[in-house]
């Protein structure tokens, strides 16, 4: 179990599916990100399956009910079909830093 979390919370996985109460989506372009408002309906139209693909905050999620598209909703606005909360799992990288002393005894 990651620290902090709580029984209840689901790591995003491909195929989970998902109740989507968002109110913004990342939508990717030609020219980068943009975060936009979403028009989510409600009910079962509100539904989706996640793809496994999450990238800083944001899960994909196929959207059968709405569109059949697939949208980058906040993982922190989604939750599973028993109510359970997403919460993405955060990696730790470790970056070694080069001193300037190190690069000088390798020259």
């Amino acid at each position: 179990m990651i620290v902090g979390q709580s029984p209840m919370d689901v790591k995003p996985s491909k195929g989970l599916k998902v109740k989507v109460n968002a109110v913004r989506e990342a939508v990717f372009g030609e020219d980068g990100v943009e975060v936009k408002k979403a028009v989510i309906p409600t009910g079962k139209n509100a539904a989706g399956t996640m793809t496994g693909r999450t990238l800083v905050g944001f899960a994909e999620v196929e959207m059968d009910a709405l569109n059949g598209s697939k949208h980058w909703y906040p993982v922190e606005q989604l939750t599973t079909e028993k109510g359970e909360k997403i919460v993405e799992e955060e990696i730790v990288v470790e970056i070694k830093e080069d001193s300037s002393e190190d690069a000088d005894e390798e020259e």
